[in-house]
């Protein structure tokens, strides 16, 4: 039987310095600034350890798994991540080193050590609150990621001289959706009905969190996180200037509106191009276009009907709360 604390080399690190941008960020911000690199010329990072000391005695690498890739292999998400790859030991006071360390003592402590470990490893999300408004516009590539982060969980967690906050305590806490369903795709089956969220002040298990466009009734809009399989349609098609998520689902708990209840989000290209994250969204809904992969959404927002259009139209009022996943279709 493996151990039930993580070993060195798989040593929680939620955030790692990178040499290119010149500050410290967590991955979902370094996935951002990724994709914010014009597509031709587009590099991997170089990370290491996030704390000073560690650093300037050592620098040990960090490497980002996961944060360059735009298709899933499967249903199950992967959770981007930072990692500690053998071969570059951190200094015995670092603090990711110490958390390591303390993590092994709690669940060493508990009955039901295994489990918790294998939460905190994950960083599990206890509290999702979604964005009532977009983040300043996206920095032009090869600038700050700092702006680029937008709720991730990255530079606004970490301390005021830049250092991580060391072991998690209390609640994790994040704005940007994807952060919560890289972390809800982890769980299954009775798991999903044993870990809770808050969202908004409702307590809900992670099963409840996330609901089927077909489930949403008017008790629920608004006030689940909304998914389903998506096709992704520009208009007009010559010149494209908004794009168009239809459902393949439909809003069967609610009236029909003109006739249907197909449900679908109005993308303007204008709105992508200013997002904070819209490197990496256009990047998907581009690969999600190519008939290589299918196509997962996922959403926070208000499902409404608008006059003389039939079906209805889920509102975002940020992108923050807006996921696309693209699977590939040779994993299904």
């Amino acid at each position: 039987m493996a151990p039930s604390h993580v070993t060195k080399e798989s040593m929680q690190i939620l955030e790692a310095y990178c040499e290119e941008l010149g500050e410290t960020i967590d991955i979902y911000a370094a996935q951002r600034a990724y994709f914010a690199q014009p597509a031709a010329s587009r590099r991997r990072f170089t990370f290491r350890c996030s704390d000073e000391a560690c650093r300037r005695e050592r620098n040990p690498l960090v490497s980002g798994v996961g944060y360059h890739q735009l298709a899933e292999e499967g249903e199950k998400f992967r959770q981007i991540h930072f990692r500690a790859p053998p071969g570059h030991p951190h200094l015995p006071t670092c603090p990711w080193v110490r958390a390591d360390e303390e993590e092994r003592v709690r669940a060493d402590a508990e009955p039901d050590g295994g489990r918790r470990e294998r939460a905190k490893a994950t960083n599990v999300i206890d509290v999702f609150a979604p964005r009532r408004a977009e983040a300043p516009p996206r920095p032009a590539a090869g600038q700050s990621a700092t702006a680029v982060d937008a709720g991730a969980g990255g530079p606004a967690e970490a301390t005021g001289d830049g250092r991580p906050r060391g072991p998690r305590t209390g609640q994790s806490r994040t704005s940007l959706l994807e952060k919560f369903i890289d972390c809800w795709a982890q769980f299954e089956g009775d798991a999903l009905k044993e870990q809770y969220v808050t969202i908004e002040g409702q307590r809900l298990s992670y099963r409840q969190a996330v609901t089927q466009v077909r489930w949403i009734g008017p008790d629920t809009n608004g006030r689940r996180i909304v998914y389903g399989g998506a096709r992704i349609a520009p208009w007009p098609a010559a010149q494209p200037k908004r794009l168009y998520i239809n459902f393949l689902d439909e809003c069967e708990g609610l009236p029909e509106h003109e006739g249907k209840r197909t449900l679908t989000i109005d993308l303007p290209l204008a709105r992508i191009d200013d997002y904070a994250g819209g490197g990496l969204l256009a990047s998907r809904l581009a690969e999600g276009r190519s008939g290589k992969n299918y196509v997962r959404v996922f959403a926070w927002g208000t499902i409404e009907a608008v006059a003389s259009k039939p079906g209805y139209r889920l509102a975002l009022e940020s992108l923050d709360n807006l996921v696309v996943k693209v699977i590939a279709k040779t994993a299904t």
